[in-house]
């Protein structure tokens, strides 16, 4: 008795396309259908009558003209289109990457047609290669301002991941995240408003989006990264929900980083305080779920 037939019905197409780093898989498939100029759906199903027994991986090579291992490697959830988390980085999401990158890697960008890539969410706010904001709001090519003028923000950046590797992605987002809350909260009542319009100042005018609010968000960035260094500390964070002497500490080393000038409002003082402590116990609570949840999975 013969053996059943395997059909082998993917093709190479005729323009392979090469993943750009940590790529979403929608937009590598999307990038090759339209490089081809067929409907994604097509890219592996060439045939419309017979089924190809080959597995999603090797379908795409094939069609795709890249290794098995390089596409694996390029393309975190390979296969696993339903996932909507990355593997390792609990922190990353699918958002648009900087388009000067993009056009080194492919050959070009489309404003319109943009590539996903994976990234964090909180700790790649700056292309330093090419000195562009890909920051909060990320959404839009044309939102990528040039930081040229603001070698503040580039250097904030750069701090930013001296912090990433001495503290690791798990403190150090939820230092950032409700440091930046923190700090969003109180650009609304004070502080160094010289440095933040000198920084809008000098941001060009954007094509896309909120010109105000995305310009202050970026203006905003160097403080923002003093705040989570502050908050990422343990000594500091202790202080932050320690009374008396302790929390007064706190208070003046957080004013002597930041140099804020609170406006004189009613129980501003009060204010003040209750943000810099509930800042510290929400960074706190979120450490120890996430380290009883490590433990858990450990058990």
């Amino acid at each position: 008795m013969s053996e059943p037939t395997d059909y082998w019905l993917i093709r190479l197409l005729p323009r392979p396309v090469t993943p750009f780093p940590q790529e979403s898989e929608t937009s590598y498939l999307h990038r090759l259908a339209e490089a081809n100029g067929i409907r994604p759906q097509r890219a592996l199903a060439q045939s419309y009558w017979l089924e190809s027994r080959q597995s999603y991986i090797d379908r795409l090579s094939v069609a795709s003209g890249q290794p098995p291992e390089s596409l694996m490697r390029a393309i975190p959830n390979l296969g696993q289109k339903s996932m909507t988390n990355h593997p390792q980085r609990p922190d990353f999401f699918p958002g648009v990457p900087c388009r000067l990158c993009v056009a080194r890697r492919t050959g070009s960008y489309d404003r319109n047609r943009q590539v996903t890539a994976w990234r964090s969410r909180f700790h790649d706010q700056v292309c330093l290669r090419h000195r562009l904001w890909i920051g909060q709001p990320a959404g839009h090519y044309l939102i990528q301002a040039d930081l040229s003028d603001l070698p503040d923000v580039l250097h904030a950046q750069q701090r930013h991941h001296r912090l990433l590797h001495e503290h690791g992605p798990a403190v150090l987002s939820k230092c950032y995240e409700y440091g930046a809350a923190l700090w969003t909260e109180l650009a609304g009542r004070s502080f160094r408003q010289e440095d933040t319009a000198r920084r809008v100042r000098a941001l060009p005018l954007l094509q896309y989006g909120s010109n105000r609010n995305h310009r202050r968000l970026i203006a905003h960035y160097p403080e923002t990264v003093t705040t989570t260094a502050l908050y990422a500390s343990p000594y500091w964070r202790s202080l932050a929900l320690a009374e008396g002497r302790g929390f007064h500490q706190l208070v003046d080393e957080f004013n002597n980083r930041l140099q804020v000038e609170l406006i004189p409002r009613f129980d501003g003082t009060m204010w003040f305080d209750n943000l810099l402590k509930g800042t510290a116990d929400r960074v706190e609570r979120s450490l120890t779920a996430y380290a009883e949840r490590a433990a858990t999975r450990r058990t």
